[in-house]
């Protein structure tokens, strides 16, 4: 048997690349074949491998002798040039049913169907599959729709565009149940083999989520754990529309909770299944979006503990969805935090300056960096990688210094509201954006973090956290009262986290004010910190404030106060002073994707000089605004990371595609000109600074001026046009 007897440690240094392959390599490549792909990753600087072939895998059962061999034959090619393989693909989606019209363009010659012989027929069976206790027919292993008892379709409703409006998406076929015992016997037989078959290093179990546009599921099995671990009865189909979506029914949010649970635990389970064989394996996982939704109860979260990398999956048009991505990566830098381990994010480039502008990015945002297209010939990233090696000490474990920390609630983006997204991560998020547009440095903290993980940031941001708990709030009070300053915006505390309402002043007793609040609706002008806002909204009035008044508006209204809590202060505004814009990602539909204009003036304006109000002076700032810059230790010194965003986003709405350049990252692109940086000054006035850059060949030392408690560094003309690091060391 081959197996991984101690799992790798998770590092900075992994450099990962995908693999993607379908029959035709199955069938038709021979060992030197595999040898050159390695060969050809190797050369990259590529020290990671994931692998993307036969994905929907049950759809594939037929040939899982032929997959678990092929992977066998992989791995030998990467090992020898020591390259780490991780097997992955979905747990249990599957491609039945599908239309006519999905057969006829995927059978074609050159598709991947086509490369796996009778794939129409195998594919739509039924075949007997299990362990030997368990065996049963693979269409009984379906997710079962609540609404109508029938097998659900692997269909799920998230969010796109500048309005987080809903849409609806499915993938047209059925989704395995992973509570049911013959799936998962099933499923670890095949996974198993190709443990101790190949000798791979890793594996990503993908997906493992409950579909159905959220009916799914409703099971025999999952009714009955649903009973024992809640005490509640799922409904009967003819009784479900009025469970469904009641936010205000203690059932129902039990149910989202419990399938969020269960998603976790068969991670966990899978996990003993492991380490029973001696299998230690490298478990990288991702998501693409977890601000705005989890609407089919997703395992990422609910598992994080067994993650090596945490990261995620990039998916749009890259130059006009980076802020979006951005502000997903301050969420997955946060949580890789928790568990100490690297985070990263995965983007798909298609061309040279896509490459260069999503490696800046990633590396700007404190994160690894890995890029997919699916053909190994476009390969882009060798530079990088050499840069990455040749400057190791810049990307070392980066430790972020922040303004702010924002507080995550999944409790508010999960349980509060059928709309959440729209009512509340849109806020949130555009909170987000705009504090990263106007160079705020962002970190973030979760619900379960304590106190003294709370004490580590010196502000912290709750907007729109609509659902809290009491122990929740004893943390953030006792946060404040340690010294720590707590901004309150938007609504908050409204519920319970099972779902009780709470009035306006328990809402502000959970941190300690003694201010005295009503509902009561506000339109007009607002001054606050001496910045006067035209347009304001709130459904609150501080009726009687104590401390300090911060914000007024018309007729004396009171929209916010400052009230001094222990040795810390927490500032209560529960006013909007814009429509909370954002800058959505842009997913490609067709050759050309309508494309929402720059909004980025507007998240500055309002909600970005709003928070820039609260901070006082920024840790990092530039004069230049098109340069986004973030600030980190790393090792002995301080790395700031500087990426020039010009001619990202439009001024008016158009379209786009994946292969529009990027002007900055261009080659030949012209080289900026002379700016400066500021800086919080760091310990000491003695020290030297370099920028590098993948556009020079040395590091270039900058002349600098500390004064007045800030640091001011000077770019030269001419260096670079896309992205440059400065790291600042003591000497």
């Amino acid at each position: 048997m081959k197996s991984t007897p101690v799992k790798p440690s998770p590092s900075w240094e992994e450099r990962f690349g995908w693999y993607h392959y379908d029959g035709t390599a199955i069938y038709s490549y021979t060992q030197a074949d595999l040898d050159r792909v390695a060969r050809t990753y190797y050369d990259n600087g590529i020290t990671a491998v994931i692998l993307f072939g036969a994905h929907f895998r049950f759809s594939f059962w037929a040939y899982w002798e032929d997959i678990e061999d092929f992977i066998t034959r992989l791995t030998q090619a990467f090992h020898k040039k020591g390259i780490k393989v991780i097997e992955h693909h979905s747990t249990h989606l599957t491609y039945k049913p599908l239309e006519e019209s999905y057969w006829e363009k995927r059978l074609k010659p050159g598709e991947q169907f086509y490369s796996y012989p009778g794939f129409r027929e195998t594919s739509q069976s039924n075949p007997v599959l299990g362990g030997e206790n368990h065996k049963t027919r693979l269409d009984d292993f379906a997710q079962i729709d609540g609404s109508t008892g029938k097998p659900a379709l692997s269909s799920y409703v998230h969010t796109e565009g500048k309005d987080v409006y809903w849409i609806f998406k499915h993938y047209n076929s059925h989704a395995h149940c992973f509570n049911h015992p013959a799936f998962e016997e099933a499923y670890w037989g095949h996974v198993k083999n190709i443990i101790q078959k190949s000798g791979i290093d890793g594996m990503m179990n993908d997906d493992v989520q409950w579909f159905g546009g959220g009916n799914a599921c409703a099971c025999e099995y999952c009714r009955e754990k649903f009973k024992q671990e809640t005490g509640y009865d799922l409904p009967s189909p003819d009784n479900w529309n009025e469970f469904f979506e009641d936010y205000d029914n203690p059932a129902y949010i039990a149910w989202k909770k419990f399938k969020k649970k269960q998603s976790g635990d068969f991670h966990r389970r899978m996990d003993e299944r492991y380490k029973s064989i001696g299998f230690y394996p490298i478990r990288p996982a991702y998501c693409a979006e977890v601000l705005p939704f989890d609407t089919t109860c997703y395992g990422f979260e609910a598992a994080s503990e067994l993650w090596d990398y945490i990261f995620q999956e990039c998916c749009g048009i890259i130059k006009h969805s980076y802020i979006c991505f951005a502000t997903e990566a301050v969420h997955r830098y946060a949580m890789a935090k928790r568990h100490n381990v690297p985070s990263m994010a995965m983007l798909y480039p298609s061309t040279p300056d896509s490459t260069y502008a999503s490696w800046a990015l990633c590396r700007s945002w404190g994160q690894l960096y890995t890029g997919t297209g699916g053909d190994i010939t476009k390969l882009f990233d060798r530079s990088y990688r050499e840069f990455e090696k040749k400057h190791k000490s810049l990307y070392e474990n980066p430790e972020k210094v922040s303004d702010l920390a924002f507080y995550f609630s999944e409790t508010t983006r999960d349980y509060t509201d059928k709309d959440a997204p729209q009512k509340y991560m849109k806020p949130y998020m555009s909170y987000l954006e705009s504090a990263y547009v106007s160079n705020i440095s962002c970190d973030m903290v979760f619900r379960y973090d304590t106190v003294e993980g709370l004490s580590k940031h010196k502000i912290i941001v709750l907007p729109y956290i609509v659902m809290i708990s009491e122990s929740e709030g004893e943390k953030l009070r006792k946060y404040a009262e340690n010294g720590g300053i707590l901004l309150v915006l938007g609504c908050f505390g409204e519920k319970d986290d099972d779902g009780r309402k709470r009035t306006p002043e328990e809402s502000l007793g959970l941190l300690g004010l003694k201010s005295k609040a009503l509902y009561n609706e506000y339109i007009g002008f607002e001054r606050v910190n001496g910045i006067t806002f035209d347009h304001a909204l709130s459904r609150v009035i501080i009726e009687k404030p104590e401390g300090e008044v911060i914000a007024t508006g018309k007729d004396g209204a009171v929209l916010g106060v400052s009230e001094k809590v222990g040795k810390g202060r927490v500032i209560y505004h529960p006013s909007d002073v814009s429509f909370h814009p954002i800058q959505p990602a842009v997913w490609t539909k067709g050759l050309r994707t309508p494309v929402d204009r720059s909004f980025v003036g507007e998240m500055r304006e309002f909600n970005g000089k709003l928070l820039e109000s609260f901070i006082g002076r920024k840790t990092v700032d530039t004069d230049n605004p098109d340069i986004l810059a973030s600030v980190f230790k790393a090792g002995d010194g301080c790395t700031l990371h500087l990426v020039n965003t010009k001619g990202f986003l439009p001024e008016e709405d158009t379209d786009a595609s994946r292969t529009d350049p990027i002007p900055p990252f261009c080659e030949g692109a012209t080289k900026l000109d002379g700016f400066r940086v500021t800086l919080k000054s760091i310990d000491t006035t003695k020290f030297s600074a370099f920028l590098y850059s993948p556009e020079v060949e040395e590091g270039i030392p900058l002349n600098y001026e500390v004064g007045d408690g800030v640091t001011t560094l000077d770019i030269p003309s001419g260096v670079f046009s896309g992205y440059a690091v400065i790291r600042l060391e003591s000497r």
